[in-house]
């Protein structure tokens, strides 16, 4: 049901040369981030005149992440878009927060003296690298541990490098794999065409919702956020997490898994805030709160501002999905992209909207239960399979919107080779 994956072992137009530049320009952004976390104090006029130097640099991110992978959609996304989420990043610590050499992580003493300038340095780039705050005064809520069954458990470095290696291996076959599945043209008409993601403003033409329709709809919701999705955030998210620990940026007790269970699933707010990954959730949500206390100037408490900081969060991140969109979706031409990025934004702030309601239900419920008495156990598995049923069938409600038009748009893979081509029989090198 993926996009058609690669038909060659070597996948030359994985990039260009200018990776050669991106590389370094992105690693040129994350140290002058460092290097005024350490060097200048919190709300000091050198971080905010440095504003438009990293504005510039993540301008240069994006343009030679986009020369680097001209036919690699998918690649473009995750390199090129990663310019906003490196503005994001910076602006959070340096402004946002306030990181600076004061701070716990930063100065901690090293054989019992204060560290050096180099090691200042490299403990801010791990603040770069490290989106969830892992253990540090702002680690994110909810992260998962590393054994559930064991809190506080952390892996060793080379059982840490050797897990994640091999995972990495697994992962990269699995999404090999799902990516070489083609869609049929039949199937692509009857399933995913123009206008099938809706399911209550549909033209005549369009024909009526079948079952066949509706058990394809669920389907390929189900398989893409509990399945293609994580396996993608995955797959990148451990390369990463090699790439840091084996050069010591980081340590492993930084770099727990991603995502958490998926029992955790039965409300909207849980699958968002412990479910699905978090390493947007710091950079998101602190321009959020800015917007919400600083520019409306609303209360830390009460309603009105927790659901305006839920919208934010959700818009940014719209805004991020809907950058991604627009670029899926260039082959398609300027409606269809306008079009993405109408919808994904429609995704989000839904998200936010559902979050709102399912609240609204809950706080009713609660209210009934503290007048009837405490509820019981048989109750709260009842709770829990009406709250499955509700979040993923509001995933099969709107997710279509956004996932059918890049189902059609039938995007490459991003993968450099494609191991599992060997075992096509008709497969020649």
């Amino acid at each position: 049901m993926a996009p058609p994956g690669g038909t060659t072992l070597i996948n030359y137009n994985f990039c260009t040369r200018s990776v050669f530049l991106f590389v370094p320009t992105y690693f040129l952004t994350l140290l002058v981030t460092s290097t005024l976390l350490i060097s200048t104090p919190k709300g000091s006029l050198t971080r905010y005149a440095s504003l438009p130097i990293i504005a510039y640099l993540c301008l240069r991110i994006f343009n030679y992440g986009a020369a680097t992978f001209p036919h690699n959609v998918v690649g473009l996304i995750d390199w090129a878009g990663s310019a906003y989420n490196v503005f994001l990043i910076s602006s959070t610590l340096l402004q946002l927060e306030g990181i600076d050499s004061t701070d716990p992580v930063i100065s901690k003493p090293v054989n019992g003296r204060p560290p050096g300038y180099f090691t200042r340095l490299w403990r801010g780039l791990s603040y770069c690298v490290n989106v969830r705050g892992i253990n540090t005064p702002y680690q994110i809520k909810n992260v998962p541990a590393f054994d559930s069954k064991r809190p506080g458990w952390v892996p060793s470095r080379r059982r840490f490098l050797a897990t994640s290696t091999a995972w990495f291996i697994v992962l990269y076959l699995a999404q090999d794999f799902f990516y070489s599945q083609e869609i049929t043209k039949e199937d692509e008409v009857k399933f995913l065409g123009i206008n099938r993601e809706n399911l209550f403003w549909r033209h005549p033409q369009d024909g009526s919702i079948t079952g066949d329709e509706m058990g394809y709809r669920i389907a390929v919701t189900s398989l893409m956020w509990s399945i293609l999705i994580p396996l993608s955030v995955n797959l990148q998210y451990t390369f990463l997490s090699i790439l840091a620990v084996s050069t010591g940026v980081s340590e492993p007790k930084n770099w727990p898994p991603p995502f958490g269970s998926p029992k955790d699933s039965y409300t909207l707010r849980l699958f968002w805030g412990k479910f699905w990954h978090q390493t947007l959730r710091w950079h998101f949500s602190k321009p959020a709160q800015f917007i919400t206390h600083k520019i409306f100037q609303l209360p830390k408490t009460g309603l009105i501002q927790r659901y305006v900081n839920t919208y934010g969060v959700f818009l940014i991140s719209g805004i991020w999905h809907a950058g991604q969109s627009w670029l899926m979706l260039r082959s398609q031409g300027p409606e269809i992209q306008q079009a993405g990025w109408n919808r994904e934004l429609f995704f989000f702030t839904a998200m936010a909207t559902g979050i709102m309601i399912e609240d609204g239900v809950q706080w009713l419920f609660r209210s009934q239960k503290v007048r009837n008495g405490e509820e019981k156990e048989g109750l709260v598995v009842w709770k829990r399979a009406v709250g499955y049923i509700w979040v993923w069938g509001f995933l099969v409600l709107v997710a279509p919107f956004i996932d059918y038009p890049k189902f059609r748009a039938r995007l490459a893979t991003f993968l450099p080779a494609h191991p599992l081509i060997i075992l096509d029989p008709e497969w020649k090198n």
